[in-house]
């Protein structure tokens, strides 16, 4: 989910290699650490308050975490009943992304929060959580009893039992289902490729590109700054804070971020009108999904 546009470096902060807790094999879902994540909406930097209209029709980072963890719960009750007694999932929420969905908000336009930049460069600000690894999820019976499959066959019985068709993941896909956002996703690569030839943001990148240049850095747009530093790198460099930090002041200095968000805006709300059908409907059968999930994790406390 939350690849988003606009990516800089990766929205995804590595995790710790301290382990999770284990999992208790007791608990009938899967352990949801919520430190860290996201705003709705960014409090900080010069994306603050800022949101695209098609962000209403975007599951969000809880949203998926709601599915994915009603998904665990009934993966885990069905695979116990065919005498898996200790099967967990892994952890879920344990490395939340910068943004609270796809549209990648705090760094849809490149990089934006000045104190991020300053200590961090163009680094994601904080680390994940190592996810305890679930067992058994490699052993041929496991994967039958989840497919539904043996030896590249389809299978109605295990041991003696009936399978659900497709195993336990059909099993869970018929009473969970999933998050569709392929349509609204698409929607908001389009308009910010769109946004990008606008007369009014070329300007803009002009000016940020001239006052880059008065720094001494030569980059025509704010993608061209991930050549001048290594993001592959474990930490931020003196040069790349360096960089990063001249980066956000010139779209601070040039407006940038705002009038591209303006653009953007309105092309989005266009594109909404042209899809209006097709984005309700997706968005009644998010609601349907998360429903039924909510209505699953608040069985399983």
């Amino acid at each position: 989910m939350l690849a988003g546009c606009g990516q800089q470096t990766t929205d995804t902060p590595p995790a710790q290699k301290t382990p999770a807790p284990a999992a208790d094999p007791a608990q009938p879902g899967p352990k949801v650490f919520r430190e860290n994540w996201p705003d709705k909406v960014p409090t900080r930097g010069l994306a603050k308050g800022l949101a695209l209209p098609l962000e209403t029709y975007m599951p969000s980072y809880a949203d998926e975490i709601t599915v994915q963890q009603a998904r665990d719960t009934a993966e885990i009750a069905c695979m116990r009943r065919y005498g898996f007694d200790n099967w967990r999932t892994e952890d879920l929420g344990t490395a939340p992304p910068l943004a609270a969905n796809a549209s990648n908000m705090p760094r849809r336009y490149g990089l934006t929060d000045l104190a991020e930049a300053k200590e961090y460069g163009y680094r994601p600000p904080r680390p994940g959580r190592e996810s305890t690894p679930p067992p058994e999820l490699d052993a041929p019976d496991a994967v039958t009893v989840l497919q539904g499959r043996q030896e590249g066959s389809t299978i109605a019985s295990f041991k003696g039992k009936a399978l659900p068709e497709g195993g336990c993941t059909g099993e869970v896909n018929r009473k969970v289902g999933t998050l569709d956002a392929d349509l609204v996703e698409r929607l908001s690569a389009e308009s910010f490729e769109r946004s990008q030839e606008t007369p009014a943001v070329k300007a803009a990148m002009g000016q940020w590109s001239q006052c880059m240049k008065d720094r001494g850095y030569q980059v025509n747009s704010v993608w061209d700054t991930d050549k001048l530093h290594s993001p592959a790198a474990g930490t931020a460099s003196s040069e790349e804070i360096k960089l990063a930090t001249a980066d956000v002041e010139c779209k601070t200095t040039t407006n940038l971020v705002k009038i591209w968000f303006d653009e953007e805006t309105g092309i989005q709300k266009q594109l909404i009108k042209d899809n209006k059908s097709s984005l309700e409907g997706d968005r009644s059968k998010k609601d349907r999904t998360l429903s039924t999930a909510l209505a699953i994790n608040t069985a399983a406390r």
